[in-house]
């Protein structure tokens, strides 16, 4: 089975095309579009033009999927469109225009999937998982390969940096005030105040600063995480008030030279709460748990049902065949 999906981000909006044959998900392929919708909002309202950026991507995308064959499709929305004012005359413009209606998923059913897609990769114990977006982070707490609690806060990558950061690159006063801000946010979580040494961690902020823990830390290449004492070390180098040493990290990453300071004060932070240890990325998202738990866990329950289905059928068969056996 071919599946395409279409995540409409705060940041960036993404076509995945996943192939489904013997219990096994393979990528075949992945677009991205770095739109920066979180800043399209003004006044708590999606502005014309980010809906018109959106509808011109859905649209190109719609191209790739009927050129790639591909005949079924979703589209699902999360902070982009959960956190505006005027959400329903958006879909209504972007269905008019594109014939889509993308699923808003909430804060926490977004959580949930990105633990999915760490699940699909990490033979996951005790830990947490993060989702930095661009206009929201969600956070879950497991425990024995359980979810124990979840959340999701309003504060991404990109609108955090652009409220707070008024030049280009952010300053070590732009991100102590950063920090202040998610350490506020997280305060105020009602859960129990544990220790987790393992932090699972999905998207571009993780992927980015794994990036520069390589190039400038000396992580190996082949690795898919990096500790706490680097992620300390990328932060000093982004508060340095010497050119050489922060324009060393944004040289690595310059496409997100607008949410890099915003991100990983995000993240630093979450790591600070929880004490977390080592910092593990996921190559998965929250497509591939959206993919897991609308389509996979759909074509496994069907297989169950029709599985079910032929035993009765069986032992129906069975039944009249001994009672023809007896009749003779």
């Amino acid at each position: 089975m071919i599946y395409g999906i279409i995540d409409l981000g705060s940041n960036t909006i993404r076509l995945s095309i996943f192939k489904y044959n013997d219990g096994k998900i393979k990528l075949l392929s992945n677009k991205k579009e770095i739109v920066g919708l979180a800043l399209c909002v003004e006044n708590g309202r999606l502005t014309e033009k980010g809906i018109e950026k959106t509808c011109e991507i859905l649209n190109k995308y719609r191209e790739s999927l009927e050129n790639a064959q591909v005949k079924v499709y979703s589209v699902f929305a999360t902070a982009s469109l959960r956190n505006i004012k005027n959400k329903d005359e958006a879909l209504q413009e972007i269905k008019a225009k594109t014939g889509m209606e993308p699923e808003i998923l909430f804060g926490e059913e977004e959580a949930r999937l990105g633990f999915l897609a760490v699940k699909s990769e990490y033979d996951v114990e005790n830990g947490i998982v993060i989702d930095i977006g661009g206009g929201s982070t969600e956070i879950v707490v497991f425990e024995e390969g359980e979810i124990r609690e979840l959340t999701s806060i309003p504060i991404g990558a990109l609108n955090l940096q652009d409220g707070n950061v008024p030049g280009l690159v952010a300053k070590e006063k732009d991100i102590k005030r950063m920090r202040r801000i998610v350490s506020k946010a997280l305060d105020k979580l009602d859960w129990e105040n544990k220790e987790y040494s393992q932090m699972y961690a999905v998207g571009g902020t993780a992927r980015a600063t794994l990036k520069v823990a390589k190039e400038l830390f000396g992580v190996p290449v082949e690795s898919k995480s990096f500790s706490r004492v680097e992620l300390k070390g990328i932060i000093r180098k982004m508060k340095s008030e010497v050119h050489e040493e922060y324009k060393s990290v944004y040289k690595i990453i310059p496409e997100r030279i607008f949410s890099f300071a915003g991100g990983i004060s995000i993240l630093s932070e979450i790591v600070k709460k929880f004490n977390c240890t080592q910092i593990n990325i996921s190559k998965a998202g929250i497509r591939e748990g959206y993919f897991i738990d609308r389509i996979v866990n759909y074509l496994k329950e069907n297989q169950k049902i029709k599985e079910a289905e032929e035993k009765v059928k069986e032992e129906i068969l069975e039944k009249d065949e001994a009672g023809e056996k007896i009749g003779e």
